[in-house]
């Protein structure tokens, strides 16, 4: 749990700023150059520091290139074996999914920040490779399943965030990958509800930086509709944004609903 709680200690510190990309890469570089040391106390140093050095990555903490950048300065095989562990780990399937539990935390015991991240990086791997058999894997592996309205939600987002999405190609594939999460009782109809109804809640916002929300949402809502992943209490609330255009001037100028 100490694990744990320093991994996400440093990603809270890195997040606010109070420490920076080039500090972790430093602090982390003296750890290898002290393994030697280390390893006389706690044999097993290197696999812990790799395990710490591959969730940094996955956290965003420390750069993708860090292992590559180092891996031949390295001037023991003690150091290398480190890197090689992070580097394991970064390269399985869905690796950086999967490291949240690198220290065995479960579910129930992790932040909500975290967990968000998690799954908008299944969504990702997903959007990429189309297995939806590993994606659900991966979100089981969470161990929260009162959280998986967070699912809905998130995907939803991402189908709308899409600008140019020709086809509708990524809302037709997340809208897949719901049925199956649907139909298969992953996601229930109370969770499927809520993630929606909290996109519903913020269309405001987010048509700010995306002019064609609401379209985007209504297309991606047919399509659910047509799949059966989409209640009539959905439909009766999808919101649309009101036009509003100019009558004549002998309106005096008002805008007309």
């Amino acid at each position: 749990m100490h694990k744990e709680m320093t991994s996400a200690l440093i990603s809270d510190l890195f997040g606010k700023k109070v420490i920076s990309m080039d500090h972790l890469q430093m602090a982390f570089l003296r750890l290898l150059e002290g393994l030697p040391e280390l390893t006389l106390d706690t044999p097993g140093a290197p696999e812990m520091l790799g395990q710490f050095i591959a969730r940094a990555i996955a956290d965003d903490c420390l750069p993708p290139r860090f292992i590559q950048d180092f891996k031949g300065k390295v001037h023991t095989d003690i150091m290398r074996e480190s890197l090689d562990k992070a580097d394991n780990l970064l390269n399985r399937k869905h690796g950086l999914c999967r490291l949240d539990d690198v220290w065995g935390v479960g579910g129930g015991r992790k932040p909500t920040k975290l967990l968000v991240k998690r799954i908008v990086l299944l969504l990702k791997e997903y959007l990429s490779s189309g297995d939806i058999d590993e994606a659900i894997h991966c979100l089981r592996d969470l161990e929260v399943p009162h959280f998986h309205h967070e699912v809905v939600y998130e995907m939803t987002v991402m189908v709308i965030e899409h600008l140019e999405d020709p086809g509708h190609t990524i809302a037709n594939k997340m809208c897949k990958l719901l049925k199956v999460m649907y139909d298969t009782g992953v996601v229930t109809v109370d969770q499927l509800n809520t993630g929606f109804q909290r996109v519903y809640a913020i269309m405001p916002d987010l048509v700010i930086d995306v002019p064609h929300a609401y379209a985007n949402l209504e297309a991606y809502a047919e399509i659910c509709e047509k799949e059966h992943v989409f209640t009539k209490v959905l439909r009766s609330q999808l919101p649309s944004r009101v036009r509003k255009r100019f009558v004549s001037e002998g309106d005096g100028g008002r805008f007309k609903e």
